[in-house]
Order: structure tokens, then C-alpha cells, then sequence
């Protein structure tokens, strides 16, 4: 990495680095600014190196080498121990740990309470989960899982927010520092930070926080209904196609939403979409958008597949239309389906085009 304040760094670009990382260490997150005096001691520092002959010289080298993308504001002890020994370091690691600090600033800047610490015993969540000075009752069975290197523990679950609302409560937490732990951080830390540009279809954030241990996130759902318990066995019913042709709608513009970034849900299932009590669908979270990253083409394919289960009761494998195993269902409504599950991502159309032809 370059020393600090290489004049060679645009103003523009300090400042900018400055505000992202909240004026502390991208690594250790130790404040930079000197206690009572007016100076830091913040140093910007190059993930690929300035010059070609630098640390992690492997790594590609931006086009802009100098631009908020390829810098990190870094404590000087952490500046020295990251290029001391490059190998330990390499950009990859750099890049996630920027993007799990900046991410988080971003968490913390959007919450309405001050931080208070969380009880940090990695086993799961408990009946109450507290975020600052609230308080969230867990009203489901939890779900549960253990990362492939054991060094994270997820945990999900519906739970009433004290003024009654319905909430979906995920924490990340840390068993011991490793690369999938740091990486399912990072992803719930950048979906946060989407989530709170309010975009059309995608769930509210509620509440969020991050510490060394664990890592929460908590969204609001229309109820605790999902598509599968909604449903049930009546999905063949006319009124029940009639419902889930009107509800889909706000479900689609939800990934339309992520489309548009260039990002898929990657994880719809029967129970991970949400129904109000009007049978509108909706996300109860971004998926797998920032962790295990697909095409919007495979988002169209799962619902549609979803929505053709629903309404004949059977698998789209081999696919026969809809309006033939079901005579409650329209034929553009079954048109729309079939396209949608083309084998050929190319030919499915885009979630808008979905949704507008399962339109009766």
C-alpha cells in the first residue's frame, strides 16, 4: 500500500473515504482522530498496488489505482501489518473487510437508537432478541444452520416488535474469524445498505447492528403467512388463482427491484415468500442477492415454477400448460408461465414481462 496522503489522491477522494469509513480504521475500526486535538492519524492505503513492483502485486490493478474502490482508511498499525506481510493479506480479504466496514457504517448511520451491546453467545436466538433498547418477541420455530467451515452460526425466525409489528430477525454469529463467517457478514451488512434506499418491493428495514461477534438484521413482513401456508391444498381454486394472479404483483416488482442492480434473489421458495392477509406477495428479505450471486433469468424460472406448483399441484417437469392440468387457470396466465419456464434463459423474458402476463 501507499503511504498517507499521497498528494497524487484527489481531496475529493480523501473526503470520500473519510465519510464512508466513518473517520475510523477500515480493519480494527479504532477512531482516527486524535482525541481534543483538530489532526488524525488516518493513512489511505492501496488494496492493489500503486505501483506495479508493490504489495499484492498480483492483484489486477484498476484502472483508476487511486479511486475510492481500491483505497482503505487504515489506522498506521494496520497499515504496517497489511503490507509487512502481503501473503496474510491478499486483495480479495482486503476487498470483503471494505466492504463489510463500509457497510456496516452505513447499518449504523440508519439507526434510530444508540448502540447497546448484545448478549454475543453464539448458540442461537433466544425467546427475546434486543437491538439498542428494543426488544423483539421470536414467535416461530428457529431456523438454523452452521457454515460449510464452521466458523458461523445463522439464525432466522418471525418475531412481534413491541409496537405489534410483524418482523424477520437474521444474526450472523462469529464462532471464531474465517472466510465464510466474513463473507455472510459482508452480505448482510451490503443488503442493509440497500434495503434502506427504500426501493419499490423490497421489505423495510426495522432495525440492524453489527459488532465483532455477531451481525443482525431485522425486516418487516405483512404477517407471518408464507405462500405455502397461504395457499395450502387450495391452490386449484378459481378464487385462489384469481388472488394469486392479482398478489403477484408486488412480489415481482420486489425483484424487479434487484434486476435492476444487477442482482437475483437467488434462494425463492414456498416459505421465504410472504402473503398479507389479501393474498398480495411479498419478500421477506434480498435472498441470497449478496451471498451466493445468480442470474434475474433463474429468479423468473423459480417463480414461475412456484406459481405453476401452486395452482396444478404438480412439478412443471415435464412441463404441460397450466390451463390443461388446471381449467381455473387462463390461458395467458398459462402462456406466461410456460414462458417463463423456458429452458433457454434467453427466451423467458424479464420479471416485469412475467408478472404483466399473469395479469386476469
Amino acid at each position: 500500500m501507499a503511504q498517507a496522503q499521497r498528494k497524487h489522491i484527489p481531496n475529493e477522494i480523501r473526503r470520500a473515504l473519510f465519510d464512508a469509513t466513518d473517520r475510523r480504521c477500515t480493519i480494527c475500526r479504532s477512531p482516527l482522530d486524535i482525541e481534543g486535538g483538530t489532526h488524525h492519524i488516518g493513512e489511505m492505503g492501496h488494496i492493489a498496488p500503486h505501483s506495479p513492483d508493490g504489495p499484492r502485486r498480483e492483484a489486477v490493478r484498476p484502472a483508476e489505482v487511486d479511486g475510492l474502490g481500491n483505497l482503505m482508511l487504515l489506522c498506521p498499525s494496520c497499515h504496517r501489518t497489511i503490507d509487512k506481510e502481503p501473503g496474510l493479506w491478499p486483495d480479495e480479504h482486503l476487498r470483503a473487510i471494505k466492504a463489510e466496514h463500509e457497510g456496516w457504517v452505513v447499518v449504523e448511520r440508519a439507526r434510530p437508537e444508540p448502540n447497546k451491546p448484545l448478549d454475543e453467545e453464539p448458540t442461537g436466538l433466544g425467546e427475546i432478541v434486543e437491538i439498542g433498547d428494543v426488544a423483539y418477541r421470536i414467535t416461530s420455530d428457529l431456523e438454523e444452520e452452521r457454515s460449510a467451515d464452521g466458523t458461523a452460526i445463522v439464525s432466522r425466525a418471525f418475531a412481534f416488535a413491541p409496537d405489534g409489528r410483524h418482523v424477520w430477525i437474521r444474526r450472523i454469529a462469529t464462532r471464531w474469524p474465517g472466510s465464510e463467517a466474513l463473507e455472510r457478514r459482508v452480505a448482510l451488512a451490503t443488503e442493509a445498505g440497500l434495503l434502506t434506499e427504500a426501493l419499490p418491493g423490497l421489505p423495510p428495514p426495522v432495525a440492524a447492528s453489527m459488532t465483532a461477534k455477531t451481525a443482525m438484521l431485522v425486516t418487516a413482513v405483512p404477517s407471518f403467512t408464507t405462500l405455502a401456508s397461504f395457499y395450502g391444498g387450495r391452490g386449484r381454486e378459481a378464487e385462489a388463482v384469481r388472488v394469486l394472479a392479482a398478489g403477484a404483483a408486488g412480489l415481482c416488482e420486489g425483484l424487479a427491484s434487484l434486476h435492476a442492480r444487477g442482482l437475483a434473489h437467488g434462494a425463492l421458495h414456498r416459505d421465504s415468500i410472504m402473503t398479507d392477509r389479501d393474498g398480495a406477495l411479498f419478500l421477506r428479505d434480498a435472498g441470497h442477492a449478496f451471498l451466493r450471486p445468480t442470474e434475474p433469468a433463474e429468479d423468473v424460472r423459480r417463480l414461475a415454477e412456484l406459481i405453476h406448483v401452486t395452482v396444478t399441484g404438480r412439478s412443471p417437469v415435464p412441463l404441460v400448460s397450466a390451463a390443461v392440468l388446471n381449467p381455473a387457470v387462463p390461458e395467458r396466465f398459462a402462456r406466461a408461465l410456460n414462458r417463463a419456464l423456458s429452458p433457454d434463459p434467453a427466451e423467458r423474458g424479464d420479471i416485469a414481462e412475467l408478472g404483466a402476463g399473469l395479469r386476469i
